[in-house]
């Protein structure tokens, strides 16, 4: 029986002798529509990139999945475009797609064409999305654009605006951020501790730290001096910062209030130096009186200064001539603990003058470092030599990791994070290429929401530092990057040569 069912030919049966090519080419036409119909409702995927930076993180994840009622999005976009932004568009749409998708049945998205639909101009208007001017060359001349890239969310009554959303990298955080705005009954209180609110931003020193922080927060500024009426610091507080500014000395009323609200299991981010560095480049003690506070929790702020290899670069020249060196006082790193959270898609850090701090073992105390210098760093202590010109190089013996952030958890009491520095969320002192202000964002969501928003941060990788090398190795790896590819090209000639012959 098995043998006569090995001699069925379904070409014999069918008599379609001759014709067995045009058959094949039926039939997988026929299999490939098939299969392109059972997986048109699949959405799939694949993310390669370094952390995931273009899929939706948890945190987005959570907050839509845990939506009770409908957010509305509006995306206004001209069909006009500047040429550069159309790509962007796209890009725009796919994300909030992303959002829809996630959100289900809870997320309702609509794309508008201002320009084409008046009541979307209308709408557009009164949330509050303005027409930006855009320049760009076209057929040798300069034509401006007046055009809308702005969203509008809205959920039970309110509503949230993005008057422009330009830049990709952050929208994902800005997006997740106005959401869980939306959505939470109230905002959470924080307090700052140091710097003064002032309503002219350009006099306010951490302006861009409060108009990122009030997104999502509710930011009171504490007066806790002697001075004050206030006896303690409100448990409503989930965050208190704590801002050392080169000049204030915290007294001992404001040191107590302290202590007891990190006892009654409070959390706060101290910035603070070891060492305090004037305008003028020259060097005095630190005397913010913190530093008992920070070693009751095994976090010890060395008076040092910690020099790196992996440097800034800064303008030492005047108003007319720019001066761009890499000034070792102000270090960069990349050296990150990455089982701590509020790490997670920040890729560079900038300290600007910068103490290293040492861990202490205490008990009832967890302590670790979350942040390192490179292991090409050294340090100045006593004798301070800040100008560029006049630092003297380091030797080989005196390079090596120090730690420059840290966090520690007492039992049954608070949690504190020290960041040694006090300009490390200066608004002059921020660099475009560092993330200095995501990580405290990310730091505070973790203290103050439970993490809602930890990990949202950058959709896209901006920048990868390359590691710090010798220079001989530099030399090394720049020479082979040369030399290889025309080696390789002559060996392969010379194998040809021979086998010729």
């Amino acid at each position: 029986m098995f043998k006569n069912l090995k001699k069925l030919s379904l070409v014999k049966i069918f008599k379609l002798q001759g014709r067995e090519r045009q058959v094949i080419y039926a039939v997988v036409f026929a299999l490939f529509i098939v299969l392109n119909l059972l997986v048109s409702g699949l959405s799939l995927r694949y993310d390669a990139s370094f952390g995931q930076a273009y899929t939706l993180s948890d945190s987005t994840k959570k907050i839509l999945r845990n939506l009770d009622d409908i957010v509305n999005i509006k995306f206004f976009a001209s069909s006009d475009l500047p040429t550069r932004l159309i790509p962007l568009k796209a890009d725009v749409t796919d994300l909030l797609s992303e959002y829809k998708k996630e959100g289900k049945n809870n997320v309702q998205l609509k794309v508008l064409d201002p320009k084409k639909d008046q009541s979307a101009a209308t709408e557009a208007r009164e949330a509050g999305v303005p027409e930006l001017q855009f320049s760009q060359l076209e057929r040798d001349k300069y034509a401006v654009t007046a055009t809308y890239f702005g969203i509008v969310l809205s959920y039970s009554g309110k509503s949230e605006v993005l008057p422009q959303v330009t830049e990709l990298e952050s929208l994902e955080y800005n997006l997740t951020a106005s959401i869980y705005k939306l959505v939470r009954k109230e905002l959470v209180k924080i307090g700052m501790l140091g710097y003064e609110d002032s309503f002219d931003t350009t006099q306010d020193k951490i302006a861009n730290l409060r108009k990122i922080l009030s997104q999502q927060f509710d930011i009171e500024n504490l007066n806790i001096s002697s001075e004050s009426t206030t006896k303690s610091i409100d448990a409503s507080f989930k965050t208190v910062l704590v801002f050392d500014t080169n000049a204030k000395k915290y007294d001992d009323n404001e040191l107590k209030l302290l202590k007891a609200y990190l006892e009654k299991k409070g959390k706060a981010i101290f910035f603070v130096d070891g060492v305090w560095v004037s305008e003028s480049l020259t060097t005095s003690a630190a005397d913010h009186s913190l530093f008992s506070l920070l070693k009751e929790y095994g976090i010890k702020i060395e008076k040092n200064l910690v020099l790196s290899t992996s440097a800034e670069l800064v303008n030492f020249g005047d108003s007319q001539i720019s001066l761009l060196l890499p000034y070792p006082f102000w270090i960069r790193t990349n050296n990150f603990n990455q089982k701590v959270s509020y790490l997670s898609n920040v890729y560079q850090l900038t300290y600007p003058w910068v103490s290293s701090l040492r861990l202490e073992k205490k008990k009832d105390i967890v302590a670790q470092a979350s942040v390192k210098t490179s292991n090409r760093s050294w340090e100045q202590k006593d004798n301070f030599v800040l100008n560029p010109q006049t630092i003297t190089p380091p030797q080989e013996k005196d390079f090596k990791e120090f730690i420059v952030g840290a966090e520690s958890t007492k039992k049954n009491a608070g949690k504190i994070i020290v960041i040694p520095s006090s300009r490390f969320v200066l608004d002059r002192y921020l660099s475009t290429g560092s993330d200095n202000l995501g990580l405290v964002l990310n730091i505070v969501n973790n203290l103050a929401s439970g993490g809602a928003l930890s990990g949202v941060r950058s959709r896209a990788v901006n920048f990868y530092p390359l590691p710090d090398l010798p220079v001989s190795q530099k030399d090394i790896f720049k020479y082979v990057n040369i030399l290889m590819l025309p080696a390789l090209f002559s060996l392969w000639g010379v194998v040809r040569l021979i086998k010729r012959r």
